[in-house]
């Protein structure tokens, strides 16, 4: 009898905090540990980004930009979700003018996508995790030319 109340109570347990579950961990700001987005200067921009054979969402961002850190959390988890398919990067543009002046950087958040180098798509504004997935599908699939 004291076995089988055990066996229900540890499966009891197991139902309720969910039994291989993994739950994503996050850090002190809330966003995702784990993959995190490529860090960019003007230095790596070329390499990380132009000469990527992944495309590659840049968030283009400024520390004093309250919608900009809105974005942070999404921009983290979209960096972990489609790891080894999409490139997800980052650059602070106070600290990276080169970048600022040659892609026309004016309005913030400013998301860039980028296939084969080029830029392919230019978003402007929060947005959200479903609606920037969706527009880096369309990318994913041109480049394996299935879909995904």
């Amino acid at each position: 009898m004291r076995s089988s109340v055990a066996i229900l109570l540890i499966v009891s347990f197991l139902i309720l905090v969910g039994c291989g579950r993994k739950q994503p961990s996050t850090d002190v700001n809330g966003l995702s540990v784990g993959v995190s987005p490529v860090q960019l200067t003007d230095e790596t921009f070329q390499s990380e980004v132009i000469e990527s054979e992944l495309p590659v969402l840049v968030d283009m961002w400024a520390p004093w930009c309250q919608p900009c850190i809105a974005m942070k959390p999404t921009i983290h988890e979209l960096a972990s979700e489609l790891s080894g398919e999409v490139k997800v990067a980052e650059v602070n543009i106070d600290e990276n003018p080169f970048i600022k002046e040659k892609y026309n950087i004016d309005k913030y958040p400013m998301l860039l996508i980028f296939v084969d180098g080029k830029e392919a798509e230019r978003l402007v504004g929060l947005q959200s995790e479903k609606y920037l997935n969706d527009a880096l599908q369309v990318y994913m699939r041109d480049q394996t030319g299935a879909e995904q």
